[in-house]
């Protein structure tokens, strides 16, 4: 498709229009700022219109596992996520949908976290998950004085609101 919203004086001083290939800089450029605009206000269509994702959904099943911070606490998160993780995702397989290890930060006032170490697991099938806690996790609470000396806490928890 051409555009004839320009035109250009042919040999016999006659205007004709010039074609959509023939367009200058700033045609080029406004269409490219338009399509650029476009994509733009497409995503942020998106987003308003609730597509975004959250990570679970309500009722899903989670299980949480912080480790207290304190003076001698130590925690190796690099063996953590190297074997560790890897030895639960293996044993549990499927059963789980996404697996977080987020380390503690310092507060606004420069305190020492409260934990070192927060795990959270978004169960996918909590009867698989179950069957595979009671043959797996004899041997995985026995890993953990491999990278920890802190205090582990777990619950089991349910989702049951999401903002986004």
């Amino acid at each position: 498709m051409q555009t004839t919203d320009r035109t250009t004086p042919s040999a016999e001083g006659v205007e004709q229009p010039t074609p959509a290939t023939q367009c200058d800089r700033r045609t080029l450029l406004l269409g490219a700022g338009k399509v650029a605009a476009a994509g733009v206000a497409a995503t942020l269509g998106a987003a308003a219109t609730g597509e975004a994702r959250a990570e679970g959904v309500a009722g899903q099943e989670c299980m949480t596992i912080i480790y207290q911070n304190g003076d001698d606490v130590r925690f190796d998160f690099d063996y953590y996520q190297k074997t560790h993780m890897h030895n639960i995702m293996q044993a549990y397989g499927k059963s789980i949908a996404r697996f977080e290890l987020r380390r503690g930060l310092p507060g606004a006032d420069g305190a020492h976290p409260a934990y070192v170490a927060t795990i959270t697991i978004w169960i996918a099938d909590p009867a698989a998950f179950d069957a595979a806690a009671a043959q797996h996790q004899a041997a995985l609470r026995a890993d953990v004085s491999k990278f920890t000396n802190a205090t582990l806490i777990a619950q089991r928890d349910k989702i049951v609101a999401i903002a986004v």
